[in-house]
């Protein structure tokens, strides 16, 4: 049973090799080789490092070291498969396998829970993640591999995956989870397991379904995913790998494809692109996106009627944390015809998602986003009612998406932070509190009708006084027109904020942000431009409107 398609077939990766197609493919295997592998040490993965998040909070020096090593073993891996004549790859691909067999363990700091003796069996995402890389290495390439390392692999991922998942019959949480954890380990496991230990995965498919059904649910109707675009990559990615994986292993009998709320799903990420590959970065998202380019021709070529494929200059093969089963995919599931005849962008799209409640706009002079929603959705910031500008490829007015990823982040202290505060995103102030957090904190009667998009964000507040604030957004093709109109019986100052990473210039009544102009009436607010450094270094602006005593409307027209 061939579960992993074109990967099995040596004439393809000739291909791989010699067509054009296929170059940015080659040469970032190549980046990796040179940065990572040519004459350069295995890294040694360091307790001291390991100990750092619970000491300090800090993920980052452990996690370089950790990502690199599978970053090593991936472009090892895959060029041993372009290149199979070159022995310098094959040989550095069995060193990496062999350090990563001997790891403590596979599972992050961050996920580990806490400092317990000999907790090396922990299934996180990138321990998971681990075992399948290696399952599909193994797979593709059992008749080079050396016994010893063959040995190793079977071994290992039994011991850290097999049999701590199949020892009970829930796992944990994850297991029934809604967000990317359960798609991406779910995935994992059952990958490793259909394609090492077949008999084993057999009757374990009715679970691994019962776990995607419960990733499924997280999305709504409308298909958003609320942790953010690049979430979506990754779990969706991981779910659309294991349905491909689960339809061969079973023989058509699970076909999770054929359902409609996945294929709305699948057309989620091309509605988030909104001037050029700026995009909208509610959540732990990022500013930019670039598509998974396997991902989404896979998925074209599975809904041909309703995904859009766009320039491959705004796509990726591979990110930073090496996840392999994607990475392979950008090759395997790469269409030529639509690699060189991408899907026509006429500029100009609107979407808005009713569930959710989000907007996205393009028109040919700018990209728009707003968001009503609540402060307790997956990756949550506090940014109910929150916007993006964006104009000539970037945002402007920003949503500034994820912070650095720490103990801290993900902790109590996580609304302290700039990212994920109300502080940090284009929303009032009232009697200086910000949005709280929690399901509570909410928007009402959020709409988008005759061309309006409105909602009351009052209720994401704690503060005595306000009964509501109910903000729209109005369009023409030039400009968005924000209105804000306060119900506030308190005596405490009323801001209203936009934030952005680029320098503002405040002359008269107009804010000049970049190309972008934000234009107020000063006879109800004097304008102040403040500023905060973040933890990336870079300085956050912060054009803050202080309505004037009595006043309850602040109007500005941004173009």
């Amino acid at each position: 049973m061939n579960l992993l398609g074109k990967a099995m077939d040596k004439d393809f990766w000739k291909e791989v090799r010699e067509k054009d197609c296929y170059k940015k493919y080659r040469d970032e295997l190549f980046d990796l080789w040179s940065k990572h592998c040519e004459n350069r040490p295995i890294k040694a993965l360091k307790y001291s490092d390991f100990k750092l998040y619970w000491v300090t909070g800090d993920r980052g020096i452990y996690e370089r070291t950790y990502f690199t090593r599978r970053l090593a073993m991936d472009c090892s891996a895959l060029l041993s498969l372009i290149y199979p004549e070159e022995e310098k790859y094959f040989d550095r691909l069995m060193d990496q396998i062999y350090a990563i067999c001997d790891e403590y363990t596979w599972c992050l700091p961050a996920h580990q829970g806490q400092l317990e003796p000999n907790n090396n069996v922990r299934i996180d995402l990138f321990a998971s993640e681990t075992g399948f890389a290696l399952a599909e290495i193994y797979t593709m390439l059992e008749d080079r591999l050396e016994p010893l390392i063959k040995n190793r692999i079977i071994a290992e991922v039994d011991r850290r995956i097999v049999q701590p998942y199949t020892s009970v019959e829930n796992y944990g949480w994850w297991e029934n989870g809604s967000a990317n954890w359960t798609a991406v380990c779910t995935c994992s496991v059952a990958g490793a397991l259909m394609l090492l230990f077949p008999d084993v995965a057999k009757g374990l498919i009715p679970r691994f379904n019962r776990s995607m059904e419960c990733y499924m649910s997280g999305f709504k109707d409308d298909g958003v995913c609320t942790e953010g675009c690049g979430y979506w990559h990754y779990g969706f990615g991981f779910f659309t790998v294991y349905a491909d994986m689960v339809k061969k292993f079973t023989d058509g009998e699970t076909d999770w494809l054929k359902n409609e709320k996945v294929k709305t799903v699948a057309t989620f990420i091309q509605k988030m692109f909104i001037s050029g590959n700026a995009c909208v970065s509610f959540s732990d998202g990022g500013r930019g996106l670039t598509y998974h380019l396997g991902l989404c021709h896979y998925l074209k070529d599975t809904y041909p009627n309703d995904v859009v494929v766009y320039d491959p200059k705004y796509s990726y093969n591979y990110d930073g944390c090496g996840r392999f089963c994607l990475q392979l995919r950008s090759a395997t599931w790469m269409n030529e015809d639509y690699f060189y005849n991408p899907t026509p962008d006429n500029g100009a799209a609107e979407y808005y998602e009713k569930e959710s409640q989000w907007l996205v706009k393009r028109t040919l002079s700018y990209g728009f986003a707003a968001k009503g929603g609540h402060n307790a959705e997956p990756h949550n910031n506090n940014d109910v009612g929150t916007f993006i500008f964006a104009k000539n490829g970037r945002q402007v007015l920003m949503d500034l998406g994820a912070g650095i990823y720490s103990r801290q982040y993900f902790g109590p202290e996580r609304y302290s932070i700039l990212e994920p505060s109300s502080r940090g995103h284009s929303v009032p102030i009232v009697d200086g509190v910000y949005q709280f957090a929690g399901r509570d904190a909410t928007s009402v009667d959020t709409k988008f009708e005759g061309g309006v998009f409105s909602t009351d964000i009052a209720g994401a507040y704690k503060c005595e006084g306000l009964e509501s604030i109910k903000r729209s957004f109005s369009f023409t093709d030039e400009t968005v027109t924000m209105t804000d109109e306060f119900v506030y019986s308190g005596a405490g100052e009323i801001v209203d904020r936009i934030v952005t990473l680029y320098q503002p210039k405040l002359e008269g009544d107009t804010v000049t942000v970049e190309d972008v102009t934000v234009k107020f009436d000063p006879t109800v607010c004097d304008a102040v431009i403040n500023s905060e450094v973040r933890l990336r270094k870079d300085t956050c602006y912060f054009i803050d409107f202080k309505l004037k005593p009595g006043v309850e409307k602040f109007v500005c027209e941004i173009k």
